[in-house]
């Protein structure tokens, strides 16, 4: 009697769907495991959809699964992360193509299915484009070490490594960020007081969680300008 042969677990397919987002979608930043404190996303990837006179970034997930999960359960669990990124797939490990049914099931609820065997992904229906909670999509977006600049709206690299994630920016030192060519991070005081007020965020020792970051770009070719024309 031939063996049956062992399905991989769903964290080593992490990878197999992390590759081929970089390859397929030219995603800049592809992270695996990562989420907020309501859920974790399987993979997650970021990409360049803008021209020329608009830095726009769109954001994909990925639900990964191999295989044995009913399949109307695995779709609307991955239709509720529309709710972090503009584009959600679920990935599915298996030998044979998705049934007619499955994919009028997939698109009656507006998601991508992606095709995994062995070490290949197969798209076999794209996804809708959403808009998704915009605190929840740039939380997710700094999961992976990225923020957006307040004056020209690009994402940027903010942290560097493990442990290191506003690594790349001066915090609230300008002077600090022209010199070391990096981006700057500040914190929003106002804001942070309004919320206070209203209940909406609080802090035993007073302190703000409302950061903004402005990029190395805009640093380097704008604000510092301003410390030329000084000297």
């Amino acid at each position: 009697m031939a063996r049956k042969k062992k399905r991989p677990s769903e964290k080593d397919l992490y990878p197999v769907v992390q590759r081929w987002l970089k390859r397929q979608y030219r995603c800049f930043a592809a992270g695996i495991n990562t989420g907020l404190r309501y859920s974790r996303v399987d993979v997650f990837g970021l990409r360049d959809v803008g021209g020329d006179l608009y830095s726009e970034v769109e954001s994909i997930v990925v639900e990964v699964k191999r295989g044995t999960q009913p399949f109307a359960t695995a779709s609307g669990q991955t239709l509720g992360y529309r709710v972090y990124a503009n584009r959600v797939y679920l990935a599915d490990f298996r030998d044979t193509p998705f049934t007619q049914d499955e994919i009028q099931i997939a698109s009656h609820l507006g998601i991508g299915l992606i095709q995994i065997r062995g070490q290949r992904c197969i798209e076999s229906l794209s996804s809708p484009y959403y808009r998704p909670l915009p605190k929840f999509a740039m939380a997710l977006i700094e999961k992976l070490q990225y923020g957006k600049c307040q004056l020209c709206e690009s994402i940027f690299l903010i942290g560097k490594g493990p442990n290191k994630t506003y690594g790349n920016v001066s915090r609230e030192n300008l002077k600090n960020a022209i010199e070391q060519e990096r981006g700057l991070m500040f914190w929003n005081r106002e804001v942070a007081e309004r919320k206070r007020k209203a209940g909406l965020r609080h802090s035993e020792d007073g302190s703000t969680f409302e950061r903004r970051f402005i990029c190395p770009d805009c640093i380097a070719y704008v604000f510092s300008q301003f410390k030329l024309q000084k000297e």
